[in-house]
């Protein structure tokens, strides 16, 4: 909608001129700005009220006429327009009405903002910045990735109804009244409970509680196939121990050596029955429930050998065997899982869609959302062009600043764990200070940098990572960026200030969740990654990926040598054949470009 005016032609830089500039570029609003800046702010600068209830056409052309002398200039005074416009809304009203007042601010905002954003000519390209614009477009690449996946052939789920657990048991005992059977049922499963909390408390002295929470599933999954395979058992027969056979081929009190040779063989051969049992056993749900991946179907089989260790701590021989290698059983799964590796399809990781260089890119873009303290916009009028700006408030800052951060730390250094960076605590596992010849570490100010020579450092104790007794404590370098910034710069903006714009509650973590403000889950930092890698590059990218794409460009890098990736693999946390193998993704042109180079330079025709 046009908003009309009678002075079609106002002096330029007046009142008047802008306006109608205004209402130009705000058609939605430009009736309620036209209307509460003609009749209210000239009334105040004329100190008097019209005689009419509504203003006339010739009383309209006069204040056009008034704001048409006005000129916009480095002398004009903004707070006292604001007061003649209150002035003007008293005579006319009676009183200041605070939402005609806003409309009247918008016009005087948009003078300011127009006056501070310099003009550029027509003939002049100017850009916007815009954090939604991608910086690497590589879209086809998710397409051809999700073109190649192939649909999921195993089963994921297995249901066991409580109808079947009452059917079953009235069948084995038809005299039993259903109040009967409804207390057998929760008897048995009271005691599996049991049975699984015994369990899982053997594995938390080893286990993080991730990779507990993943083994009991695979239990609950094993014995549920296990009921529906086999219509004759019922919730009494179903137990732990019902996976795995457990035979005491310990003999004692023999009178003769031949007895104790009869008895220790009668015993070991029972015990390599009943382990040939459970192996064809376990094979035929491998088969059952369509595992094909050799990574799988290892899951399975540790989380049986972690079982089998539990029933068998009490039997095994701890003088003569450091690891169970006399219990029959866990031998077996020990080579079932090496035959699963060698016959089976092998670890089937997610291609990498992105270059490190091009993750480099992601990141500085990121940086550069941080670093833009404002919204830009191109708008133009009268023929130039202009930047609108409009200032980014704090919480949108720091949401920009971790995002940048905490990709940051897994793409400049060798990249962690996702575990360790959604765990990061200042003062735990992350640090500020110096490291002795001893490697005795003293804490330090980290906003005094520039002045104690401190370094930030990735401290790891054992229940830190997944790495058993290692102790780990690797320092994080001060990169400069070409900008003049630096790393510790933005570590310190984060910890310092931007924080706790997000932060609730007491959470002490260094990364926090964007809305909750507590420590980040799992789900929340994948989502966080894949959310800005799909804006910034169209392809989805996760924390784990990163560590792939880091390893294969440290592969490919001809200038890094064997020490060189050595020292990536222990800053991963992994040994130099993973590192070269699992996490490496080189082409085969990029496998053979070092040597084809040094042919090309060493042989003389």
């Amino acid at each position: 909608m046009t908003i009309k005016f009678i002075n079609t032609n106002p002096t330029a830089n007046s009142m008047l001129s802008w306006l109608q500039k205004c209402c130009t570029d705000n058609p939605k609003q430009g009736a309620n700005i036209k209307s509460v800046s003609l009749c209210e702010y000239p009334r105040g600068i004329e100190g008097k009220k019209t005689a009419q209830n509504r203003a006339t056409k010739k009383v309209m052309a006069r204040m056009e006429n008034i704001l048409d002398k006005i000129i916009i200039d480095e002398n004009f005074d903004f707070d006292d327009a604001v007061q003649c416009f209150e002035k003007g809304s008293i005579l006319v009203k009676g009183k200041v009405d605070s939402k005609r007042k806003s409309y009247f601010c918008k016009v005087l905002n948009y003078i300011k903002e127009q006056l501070n954003t310099p003009a550029i000519e027509p003939q002049v390209l100017l850009q916007a910045y815009s954090p939604l614009q991608p910086v690497i477009k590589k879209g086809y690449v998710q397409e051809q990735v999700k073109q190649r996946k192939k649909p999921s052939t195993g089963k994921k789920t297995i249901h066991i109804d409580k109808i079947s657990l009452q059917d079953r048991l009235k069948k084995k005992y038809p005299e039993r009244s259903e109040k009967e059977i409804q207390f057998i049922i929760n008897s048995e499963l009271e005691r599996l409970e049991t049975e699984f909390n015994d369990t899982l408390a053997f594995l938390e002295k080893t286990r993080r509680d991730i990779t507990i929470g993943s083994i009991q599933q695979l239990y609950y999954r094993l014995l549920g196939w296990e009921y529906l395979q086999n219509q004759n058992l019922t919730i009494e027969d179903i137990s732990l121990n019902s996976i795995i056979p457990i035979v005491d081929t310990r003999v004692r009190k023999c009178q003769t050596p031949e007895e104790r040779y009869i008895k220790e063989g009668e015993k070991r051969d029972e015990a390599i029955d009943q382990t040939d049992k459970c192996l064809e056993w376990l094979e035929n749900f491998f088969d059952d429930y369509g595992i094909t991946s050799a990574g799988t179907a290892q899951k399975y089989i540790d989380s049986l050998i972690a079982l089998s260790k539990f029933y068998y701590k009490g039997i095994t021989n701890k003088r003569r065997y450091s690891n169970y290698e006399d219990i029959e059983v866990i031998c077996a799964l020990r080579v079932l899982r090496t035959r699963c590796a060698e016959t089976m399809e092998g670890r089937k990781v997610k291609p990498i869609m992105l270059t490190h260089s091009e993750v480099i890119e992601v990141m500085k873009s990121l940086k550069a959302d941080f670093d833009h303290e404002y919204y830009e916009k191109l708008v133009t009028n009268n023929n130039k062009q202009y930047l609108k700006k409009t200032p980014k408030d704090n919480i949108q800052r720091a949401k920009s600043l971790q995002k940048f951060l905490m990709l940051m730390l897994l793409t400049i250094y060798p990249p962690e764990r996702q575990r360790t960076l959604r765990e990061l605590t200042f003062g735990k596992t992350l640090k500020f200070g110096t490291v002795d010849e001893l490697e005795y570490f003293r804490e330090l100010d980290p906003f005094d940098y520039k002045n104690n020579q401190g370094m930030y450092f990735i401290v790891l104790n054992p229940e830190d990572h997944k790495n058993g007794n290692e102790h780990y404590q690797d320092a994080l370098f001060n990169k400069e960026f070409k900008d003049g910034t630096c790393v510790y710069d933005y570590l310190n903006l984060w910890w310092g200030t931007y924080r706790q714009y997000l932060v609730k509650g007491d959470t002490q973590t260094f990364f926090v969740r964007e809305k909750k403000g507590d420590e980040h889950k799992v789900n929340s930092v994948y989502g966080m990654f894949k959310s800005f890698f799909k804006r910034k590059a169209e392809v989805e990218v996760n924390p784990h990926q990163l560590r792939h794409i880091f390893a294969t460009y440290i592969n490919e890098c001809e200038d890094a040598g064997e020490n060189v990736k050595a020292s990536a693999a222990h800053r991963m946390r992994h040994g130099i054949n993973t590192f070269n193998t699992i996490y490496n993704h080189q082409s085969q042109a990029s496998k053979s470009k070092s040597i084809n180079s040094f042919l090309l330079a060493a042989i003389d025709l």
